[in-house]
Order: C-alpha cells, then structure tokens, then sequence
C-alpha cells in the first residue's frame, strides 16, 4: 500500500514508524517518493539475512557440475606470464655510421662502342 498525503503531520510520523509504507509527497505538480525509513530498511535487511537465496538441492547440482569439469575450490588459474617486451623498432633511431668508410663509389658507366658505325 502506499500512502500519500498532502499534510506533514502526525498521520506521516505514525507512518515512518511502520515498515514497508513508502511515502508520497505532493508540491506543486511534481511527486516525491520518500526514501524507506530506518524501520523499513532494517525489517528489509532481516529479510536478506533470512533468506536462503539457494536451495539445497541446487548447491549439490552445482557441487557435481563442478566436480565433471574438473574445477576444485583449491585449484588455481594457471596463467601465462608476460615477459618483457625489446623497444619498438620504428620509434627507434637508426644508428649513424661512418659515411666515409661505408659508401662505395659509384662507377661511371662508360658507352659500350657501336660495332655498326665501322
């Protein structure tokens, strides 16, 4: 059930004190849904705590699912360490070497002489 009221009374302080009512303010054109009060989020977390989100035939289920895949509670993931990685060769400068021992020079190709000119 929820309740919304235009006064601010004793009618919304008898309300705050019981769980599970939300309030619902009135301004203007607008609404406003009050936040739980302390009794409803307390009576909420009892709940949760009482609860048993599991069954305990699913947890056997899971238990055996678990078992055929070969996954144990103790076991470890066995990961591939990564190893260092050398420097990226294209943000790197090439070395600079001697330009005068290094080079070669270049020949001059000569014209090879016509044999039809005789």
């Amino acid at each position: 059930a929820v309740v919304s009221t235009q006064s601010t009374g004793e009618l919304i302080q008898e309300l705050r004190e019981q769980a599970g009512i939300p309030l619902m303010y009135i301004s203007g054109c607008t609404l406003f849904l009050e936040s739980p009060s302390y009794q409803s989020r307390g009576d909420a977390e009892e709940k949760l705590k009482n609860q048993d989100l599991l069954s305990e035939f699913e947890k056997e289920t899971i238990k055996q699912l678990k078992a055929e895949r070969g996954e144990g509670e103790d076991k470890k993931l066995n990961r591939k360490r990564k190893r260092p990685k050398g420097p990226n060769p294209l943000s790197c400068k090439k070395k600079k070497s001697d330009s005068t021992e290094t080079k070669k020079k270049k020949k001059k190709k000569t014209p090879k002489p016509d044999n039809d000119a005789e």
